[in-house]
This record gives C-alpha cells, structure tokens and sequence, in this order.
C-alpha cells in the first residue's frame, strides 16, 4: 500500500484537494494525510516541518509514502521532516514535484487500485499531461498502446454522461479494472490507452455520445469486460439525464467498489416437524442429542483449521469460541434435563436452551457482544441439521457474484470461494457480527441493514456495490 501527504501553505486548500481525492477513493488501497498551514490565527498561511513529520507518521504502515507540496517552503519543510524522521521511516519516503491537485488526484487513484510506489509517482508526475494536451501546449502523450492479439474480446460502449469520462467516472473505471489478470486498451476513434491510468483516460478525452471500445486479451479477460460493462450500464457511477436508477442503502462493513451480476441466496433452516415423546424415549433423545452434538463439534474444529489456512489463527478462534460454547457441560446437562422433566424431543430441548443464550446476549448493552447472538444460532442451525438429517445447502458460485441474502452465518462466509464473491448485501445483519468480521479478513465487501435488497433486486441482475457507501445500484 502506497500512502499519500498532502503539504500546502493553505489548510483551506489541502482540504479542498482532500475533498476532491476523497471523491476517487472507493476503497481502503491507501490512506491521505494533511500538512498545511501553521497555528497562528494572525498569520495562517504557511508550512511547519514538525506538522509534516506528524503527517508522514500517521501513515507510516505503508511500502511507500509519498509526498506532494505546493510551493516554497513547503519543499523545505518536507526535506526538513525527512532529516528529524527515523531513517527506517525516511527511506520510504519520496517528495514528488508533481502538481498539488492533480498530482494528488492521479496518485490517488494508482494508490487506491493497488499501485506499487514506481506506479504511482509516475501517475503523480504526468497528472498535467491531458491538461497540456488539450489546451494545445504540447502533442498529444497518449501510448501508443498496442491492441490485444488478434483472439483478444472487446465490448464498445456509448458514453452517455453528460460531461463524458471526466475525473470522477474515470477513477471508478480505472479502479474496477485495476485488479484483473489481463491486457487491458481502451480505444476511441483510433486512439488507444490504458484504461487503468486515470492520466490516459483523460488524455483520451472521452465527451457525451463518444463510443469507447474495451478490448481484452489473457486470463482474466472475460472477467475484466464483464466489469466494463456492469460499470458502463451504471455510467461509471453516474445518474445520467432522464435516468434515475434504484439504489439500496445500508451500513457499510469495509470500503470497496464492485459490479457484476446478483446472486439472491436465502438462508434455509431444518424444517422441525411436531414430534411427541413419551418417556420410553427419553434416553433415545438424549443419545440423539449427544451424538448431533459431537458431529457439530467437528465441523467446528474443520472450520476452525479451514479459517486458519485462510486467514489467520486470531479469526479461527471464533470457531473455537463456538465450540467452547458447544461443549458447555452445563448447558448439555440443561438440554438433556429439560429431554428427561418435559417429555420433548432432542430439537425442541435443545433449540428452547440455544434460543434462550441468543436471547441473553441480544439483551447485552455492549454492541459487540450482543452481536454475538448469531453465533449461537449459528451453532443451533448446523446441530438442528443433524438432528433432522438434513444437510446444510452450501452457497454455490460458478461466476463472480453480488451477493444478496436475508442474513449469513460465520460458518458460511468461511466456506465461500472469494475469488467469485464482489460483495455481499443482506437484508438484516450486523456490521459488528463474526459473519461481518470475517468478510472483512477474506477481502469481501459486506453491507448490511440494506432492508429492500431482496424484495428489490432479481438474480442476474447487474449491479454496482458502492461498499464505502453501502450503496447498491441497480441497472433497469
């Protein structure tokens, strides 16, 4: 991750040129810090090289930090800061002489989208290119980018913004193909770019009506046009004239920017039919219980070491909770009594005892706690299935997907292929749930709370999921 400092003499400035960037930024590829100005309400205008240091350090957990001025002594005061910083720090550094809002911007996006340092300077140091181009003060900068081999696939698109691919829709479409395994030209009318640049999208100077044409050639070429063109149907993010698409809100869990297809996928639960028990069976049912309970065990143990592989020990210890809950010996022993005095099945014992813990922690004044209820009824699922033998459905994916559901358990994220989830919308949730922290650790985008998404939305459908924003966007 490649981090950005802001240095102006002007703090009004910086914040407009913050205002502007945080306008590119759809996800958590790299963090901005402010330098700019100094604390004299007489005379506010200028640098302060500590102010600086600050700033660097604040984003220190990047490969490289790069560093943008505007002028004078905001140069001296970022060499200044470089000098008191620790050596380790200093030498990721880089001042770059690129303009302060352009550069800014262009180094923005690059970062964002996962640019090494090389990338993003370079970004940063041709942002005046389109500019000069088109005011005539210098020829045309735009690659003599070659087209993909003859059996590469291409998708043409129509602009329809009002104001053509300018900064904003340039970023998200430079973002939404920063990621995929493939070479990648943007062409129109002859002219042909890297559509991943922000810079040559503007040297391309796409205006309202222009076609564009998208060719794609490599491994993940199908994958990159079909990205193309959800982003294009959402006019890379903007409501166009006459037009005005359905978007769904709700509580954002990690910033992000996705368009594909949706998935609708709803959570099915063992159907219990009304058994009655006599005290014949009470043994029977205890034994039942018992051996539900052992093999839910093991799934959590294979959890557990499947979230490890994947993710890390410190996520896999929330299958370990589970099971530490599971094994309680007191609230076994509280099932299998309540089996032995009301004469009931081991499903209703056993759901009446796990429906009552969830209940207990949703009562819990602590938010993170009382998220924790769906946990237990993520145990009492997966034992109820055994009970019933009836297995959990798994969510299958055969392509990348929106997915969209009522709720998900932490059992189930854990299981999904990432590769083929762009984001994932329920309708309930918790934005502080295992389910949702989970998500977060894998690289999926989660919204949750987004009431309308089932009613609303169909399988097959394309759309674009603003995460940063817990929006989702809909095409007619």
């Amino acid at each position: 991750m490649i981090n950005i400092v802001v240095v102006s003499h002007s703090a009004l400035l910086a914040q407009g040129v913050e205002a502007l960037a945080r306008q590119m930024m759809r996800s958590d590829g790299c963090r901005l810090a402010l330098a700019a100005g100094v604390d004299d309400e007489q005379n506010p205008i200028g640098t302060d090289a500590l102010q600086v240091m600050a700033a660097i350090e604040s984003v220190a957990d990047g490969d490289g930090i790069v560093v943008l001025m505007d002028l004078g002594s905001a140069l001296l005061s970022a060499e200044t800061a470089l000098e008191l910083l620790d050596p380790a720090l200093a030498a990721k550094v880089t001042l770059c002489a690129a303009p302060l809002v352009e550069g800014t911007l262009a180094a923005v996006v690059a970062a964002n989208a996962g640019g090494g340092l090389e990338q993003v300077l370079a970004e940063a140091r041709g942002a005046l290119q389109a500019k000069q181009a088109q005011l005539g003060e210098t020829a045309s900068a735009l690659n003599a980018a070659e087209l993909p081999p003859a059996q590469g696939k291409s998708v043409s698109w129509r602009v329809q913004n009002a104001h053509g691919l300018h900064a904003r829709p340039a970023a998200r479409l430079a973002e939404a193909l920063a990621h995929f395994d493939a070479e990648l030209v943007l062409e129109k009318g002859g002219q042909r770019v890297d559509p991943r640049s922000l810079n040559q999208l503007a040297l391309l100077q796409v205006g309202h009506g222009d076609t564009i044409r998208l060719s794609a050639d490599g491994r993940q070429a199908d994958e990159a046009l079909a990205a193309f063109n959800a982003l294009a149907q959402q006019h890379f993010g903007e409501a166009v004239s006459g037009e005005q698409p359905l978007s769904l809100h709700g509580v954002p869990v990690a910033e992000s920017v996705s368009s594909g297809p949706i998935l609708q996928w709803r959570s099915v639960w063992p159907t219990l039919p009304a058994r009655h028990t006599g005290v014949d069976d009470i043994l029977h049912e205890q034994q039942r219980l018992r051996q539900a309970l052992q093999q839910t065990l093991g799934d959590l143990n294979r959890l557990a070491e499947r979230t490890a592989t994947l993710i890390g020990k410190p996520q896999a210890g929330i299958f370990g909770a589970h099971s530490m809950l599971l094994d309680d010996p007191d609230l076994q022993q509280a099932a299998y009594t309540r089996i032995a005095q009301q004469c009931c099945s081991a499903e209703q014992a056993w759901r009446q005892e796990l429906e009552a813990v969830a209940a207990d922690y949703r009562a819990l004044d602590d938010d993170y706690l009382r998220a924790r209820e769906l946990d237990v009824r993520d145990i009492l699922r997966r034992t109820l299935s055994y009970l019933q033998q009836q297995p959990i459905a798994p969510i299958t994916l055969s392509e990348p997907v929106i997915l969209v559901m009522d709720e998900i358990m932490p059992s189930e994220v854990v299981m999904l292929d990432r590769r083929l989830v762009l984001g994932i919308c329920l309708s309930g949730g918790n934005a502080l749930s295992h389910s949702a922290i989970l998500a977060k650790a894998m690289g999926m985008p989660m919204v949750v709370g987004m009431s309308d998404c089932l009613t609303q939305t169909r399988s097959g459908q394309t759309a674009m999921l603003d995460a940063a924003r817990g929006v989702l966007q809909l095409s007619a």
